[in-house]
């Protein structure tokens, strides 16, 4: 089976997120996507986020009519730093016989020198990058592969359609009783009022 791995705080889950799964679902010819709601991203310390039970629900909602979807709570449930090479490596050890893909934008890529163990990445998965609205994936994709120059077969592009959706920009307007119709889907929304997840957010 080809398995991508989509993390993210999904904080809400929005219809960008879903785009993108479907997108690297079809482009990459893969046999699901597994979303992973992150733990405490190592990248982010100091960032308030929703309750993980919340964001992992909203997930399992934006995703309840999508068989090729599925989502874990592994990083939810462990704790300290969610690192990307244990989510991957822990992955691996599940689905030993699979091959995996790692979705990220191209902002995450040409972050890529930041994480922790990238060489323990590459050597368990794909890494599968989407253009993002403001960032040159191209240019994020040479300068990668000038540093690391012996990854590129561990490398694909893929174009998508530039949605310029935040989940920063979400929380906003759900702050302000803004209507976000469309952007989330209608299960999200419903679950984020009755839970009054955003009632007093701040734009972060």
């Amino acid at each position: 089976m080809r398995l991508g791995i989509f993390g993210g705080t999904f904080d809400p889950i929005h219809i960008g997120h879903l785009v993108v799964a479907q997108v690297a679902l079809e482009e990459a010819g893969l046999d699901r996507v597994l979303f992973v709601p992150a733990g405490v991203n190592p990248l982010k310390v100091g960032r308030t986020v929703t309750d993980g039970s919340h964001r992992l629900k909203m997930v399992e909602l934006a995703i309840a009519d999508s068989p090729q979807f599925g989502v874990t709570s592994w990083e939810l449930d462990r704790p300290g730093p969610s690192f990307t090479v244990d989510t991957v490596e822990h992955i691996r050890e599940q689905h030993p016989d699979d091959e995996l893909f790692l979705i990220i934008g191209a902002d995450n890529l040409r972050l890529l020198p930041k994480w922790k163990s990238v060489e323990r990445i590459l050597e368990q998965a794909t890494l599968l990058a989407l253009n993002r609205p403001g960032e040159d994936l191209k240019t994020s994709c040479q300068m990668v592969l000038a540093l690391y120059p012996h990854i590129n077969e561990s490398v694909r592009i893929v174009d998508m359609p530039g949605l310029d959706i935040s989940s920063t920009w979400l929380r906003d307007r759900l702050c302000h009783n803004l209507s976000v119709k469309h952007l989330l889907p209608a299960e999200v929304i419903r679950y984020s009022e009755e839970n009054k997840l955003y009632d007093d957010s701040v734009s972060q």
